[in-house]
């Protein structure tokens, strides 16, 4: 499912500001996730490369399996 049609079903569950409120509440999360990873990998006093993942997608990701849960 693209982001476009993946965020329409989310606006369509909860309604627009809502699922713009979700979204970002899940990409924050997302963008901690990825830098405790880095923090956590370079621990060892190398610094690790933080890894490139489309933090967008995964938060549409979290919130339609949430949505999905709730239906």
């Amino acid at each position: 499912m693209d982001k476009k049609t993946s965020m329409k079903k989310i606006s369509e569950l909860v309604g627009r500001d809502r699922a713009i409120e979700l979204v970002m509440n899940a990409y924050n999360t997302e963008l901690v996730a990825s830098w405790l990873r880095h923090l956590e990998a370079s621990q060892g006093g190398k610094v690790a490369r933080p890894e490139r993942r489309d933090h967008l997608a995964n938060a549409l990701v979290r919130v339609n399996e949430v949505c999905d849960l709730s239906s």
